[in-house]
This record gives structure tokens, sequence and C-alpha cells, in this order.
């Protein structure tokens, strides 16, 4: 009784000269079934006029996303060589950075995220971004992991992150509690902080075009 209900509704969506895609969308039914219910129905001159129309709109909206998708993809790989470039100085600093972020970043095309435990990467990641990129605290979030539930405790592991990074608490993001063993909670005692930073497509492409340059390696893959 359903399916005859909705071949009537469809032949009736067909009649007033809607496309067989929309059909199938609407009534959630495949476009070969919307098809063959009905094939028999004429078209209108207007009516399929006014598809053809759709059609060349849509064709235009595809070919003007692809347009903007092709630019983005060349201004990232633009930021890329800007990265390469600066490669070829074997700087030390830069070298640390682009490798540590190669093993603990993050890998989005739009933001540079990078997460650890341990105090010193973390501590020489930051130096990356101060000395390589002169990122100041209005540009850096942090985001801290860790298996403490006692509010003393997550204070204190908020200022611990706080002031070794050298920030501020307006820099903090929520405090992720996490379900964990008593081997993790001894292991991990200051849980585990992650950096972002905001509006960082350019240098998150640099960090990706410097890697490739250090490794003599094509990230095909980054070009995205």
């Amino acid at each position: 009784m359903v399916k005859r209900e909705t071949r009537i509704e469809a032949r009736r969506l067909r009649e007033q000269g809607i496309s067989v895609i929309q059909i199938a969308k609407m009534l959630s039914v495949s476009k070969g079934t919307v098809s063959v219910w009905t094939r028999d129905i004429q078209l209108t001159p207007i009516q399929i006029e006014r598809l053809n129309a759709n059609r060349a709109t849509s064709g235009a909206g595809l070919k003007g996303a692809r347009t903007n998708r092709d630019r983005a993809m060349q201004v990232r790989l633009g930021y890329q060589e800007q990265g390469r470039i600066r490669a070829r100085d074997r700087d030390w600093l830069h070298t640390v950075g682009c490798m540590l972020y190669w093993s603990e970043g993050a890998k989005g095309k739009n933001r540079l995220y990078f997460v650890n435990s341990d105090p010193d990467m973390l501590l020489m990641f930051m130096r990356f971004l101060r000395e390589e990129f002169q990122i100041t605290t209005d540009r850096i979030s942090i985001y801290i992991q860790c298996h403490a539930t006692d509010l003393v405790e997550i204070h204190r592991l908020e200022q611990y992150w706080v002031d070794l990074l050298g920030l501020d608490r307006s820099c903090l993001r929520k405090t992720h509690i996490k379900k964990g063993t008593e081997f993790r909670k001894s292991t991990l005692e200051n849980g585990v902080c992650g950096i972002l930073v905001l509006k960082s497509t350019s240098l998150v492409q640099h960090v990706y075009g410097a890697i490739q340059e250090y490794t003599g390696q094509e990230k095909l893959h980054w070009r995205f």
C-alpha cells in the first residue's frame, strides 16, 4: 500500500514538471524507480525548458565551487612553497619545530594543532611558534586533557601548563576529563596539553611545505 501511494505521488510530482532526481530525493526512493514509474509521462515544452534551465544553473554552481576549490588549493601550495624556501636555510629551530609537528601535530588543512604530554617538547614547540612566526598570546588556545576529577587538582593542572608555556588563563579552553586506570593517572601527572594557533592556514601549510623539503618526500594528500 505504501509503495502504491509513493508511486502515485511520484507521478503527480512528475506531471508538475519536477525532475526525476528531485522526486527520488523527496520520496526517498531510487532514481531508477522513479524513472520506471513516470516514463510514460510527457512534459510540456515549458516544463522541459524550466528543467534545462535548472540543470544549467546547477552546472554553473558546481563549476564555481570547483573553481573556488582550485583557487584555495593554489593558495595553500603558495604557503607550502614559502615553507620549502625557509627549509633550505637549514635553521635548527625551524627544522626541529617542523619535525615535531610531523610527529605529533594534527594534519588538518586549515589549523595548526600540536598535542603532547612532554613539557619539554611543548616548550620547544612554543619557542618555534614565537621565534619563527612571532605568534602572540592572543592567537593561542590550549586544551588540557586529564584524569583528575577534583576541582582543585584540575585548577593546578591548568595553571601548570599556563605558567610553563608563558600564557595566561584567557588562553584556556574547557578541560577534558578522561576516564582511565590508576596507572595512567600516575604516569601522566600533568595530563596532556594541546596548543592550537588560531587562523593558522598559512602557518600549517608552511610547515607541510617545509617537511616535504626537509625529507625529500612529496605528500600529495597535503594538497587537498
